[in-house]
């Protein structure tokens, strides 16, 4: 077993926008102009932006420990069985670049204030409709956010890490590699809902904890397994000259496979409205979101159903008044990888230290098909009409016609499928695909 505590020099990208603050750079507010100069290139440069590191910050850092038992077992094999545990704290709000803090952000509810509607715009149903310009809601006019590099974020991971080895021995080998994670929680990726006081005061809200705790689920990979082996197929005796001229053909030969299987990526599902339902209508400030609103179970987030991976009626759209907290984060699990890749390779020797090698690879050789991605975001006309504009299905259960191809994807159909690349890109999409190889070595 062992322990320790590491620290981490902050990520580049939290100071390289630095340069983009005033003075070194410039930027105007244009709020009102005169009856005299409209249409006349009025100047419409964005307001300045910020770019911060707290004051005061600490320094990144994680503690890390793990306990094992390594055992050696007949066959030439040997195992090790570890639980492994980290807890990140005093982290930035993600681990490369982002994540920051908007300390000028808009106070949820702010479009709703009478003190903040443009009375130039009439009336509105809409809440927030007739609010005044984003940068006139926030605490410190004239300028636009100001984002803080803030050290305050935390996370902690478990997990039971499996390793099964056996050795190269009478023309075999085998490896195998199990991690079980059992937990991965935390703040980070979310950020620091505020609330500022007439005063200039600047304060966490009341429900923080609320949100923080709603949103604890990080992007837990539940298994993931590993395994490979190789085998020199058994040599056929050669005692007289026609089973050596056979022996030629079918001796010297090797196969190896690495099979890959885990759970899938965690995601969530999205919504959007045609009119009437951005941020500053559903929580009264551009800065905070609403979310998508669980009215029933949505699955585990993949089927063998290509216009169908999760429960589409279990979810709808957040109305007026919300504070974004209508549901977490990672709720759904996406399709489980199991890749099986096989090679086979003879060597012929040729003497002195030269051979020639013939191989034949199958990546992903039994042709699996694994969804990766899938349409997940509802679109719906408004938060008061809630007609879904991309559906996937016909009012009696068909397909729509438009709506066949991953490319045009309704709401719960499937967009992508895995993308596996020889050398281990992201190129096209393919099935099984073969690679012959004829290399000399000397």
């Amino acid at each position: 077993g062992g322990g320790g505590i590491f620290y981490d020099r902050p990520d580049g990208n939290t100071v390289f926008s630095i340069p983009g603050n005033p003075p070194i750079a410039t930027a105007r507010d244009l709020r009102n102009g005169t009856l005299a100069s409209l249409g006349q290139g009025l100047d419409t440069q964005p307001i300045p932006a910020l770019v911060t590191f707290q004051y005061k910050a600490k320094v990144p850092a994680s503690t890390q420990w793990q306990a094992g038992v390594q055992m050696a077992l007949p066959w030439a094999s040997s195992l090790d069985v570890s639980y492994v545990g980290n807890h990140g704290f005093n982290r930035l709000g993600n681990l490369q670049g982002g994540g920051t803090v908007n300390l000028n952000a808009v106070d949820i509810g702010a479009a709703y204030l009478p003190q903040n509607q443009d009375l130039t715009r009439g009336t509105s149903t809409v809440p927030g409709a007739n609010a005044l310009t984003s940068n006139l809601l926030r605490p410190y006019r004239g300028l636009s956010n100001i984002q803080q590099n803030t050290t305050e974020f935390h996370d902690t991971y478990h997990s039971i890490q499996t390793n099964l080895n056996r050795r190269f021995r009478n023309g075999f080998s085998f490896g195998a590699n199990y991690v079980l994670s059992l937990s991965f929680k935390g703040n980070t990726g979310l950020t620091q809902r505020l609330q500022h006081g007439a005063d200039g005061s600047i304060s966490i809200r009341a429900d923080q904890a609320d949100y923080e705790k709603l949103f604890e689920d990080l992007n837990l990979q539940r298994h993931l397994f590993k395994a490979n082996f190789v085998w020199d197929f058994p040599k056929l005796p050669t005692p007289n000259s026609g089973m050596k001229a056979v022996g030629l053909i079918v001796n010297d030969w090797q196969l190896s496979g690495l099979f890959t299987a885990g759970s899938g990526n965690r995601y969530d599902l999205g919504y959007s409205y045609n009119t009437g339902g951005g941020s500053v209508n559903l929580t009264g400030s551009p800065d905070y979101g609403a979310r998508v609103v669980y009215v029933g179970d949505p699955g585990s987030g993949c089927s063998s159903d290509q216009y169908k991976q999760f429960n589409t009626t279990s979810v709808t759209g957040p109305t007026y008044n919300s504070v974004g907290l209508e549901s977490g984060r990672n709720v759904l699990s996406g399709c489980a990888d199991h890749t099986l890749d096989l090679a086979i390779a003879r060597n012929i020797r040729l003497g002195g230290g030269r051979q020639v090698q013939l191989r034949l690879d199958a990546f992903n050789a039994l042709n699996t098909y694994i969804i990766n991605n899938r349409q997940g975001q509802i679109q719906f006309n408004s938060p008061t009409d809630l007609t879904i504009r991309n559906a996937q299905f016909n009012a009696d259960g068909s397909v729509v016609s438009t709506r066949l191809t991953p490319r045009t994807a309704g709401f719960g159909a499937a967009t992508n499928a895995q993308n596996r690349q020889p050398d281990g890109g992201s190129g096209g999409n393919y099935n099984r695909t073969i690679q012959a190889q004829i290399r000399f070595q000397f």
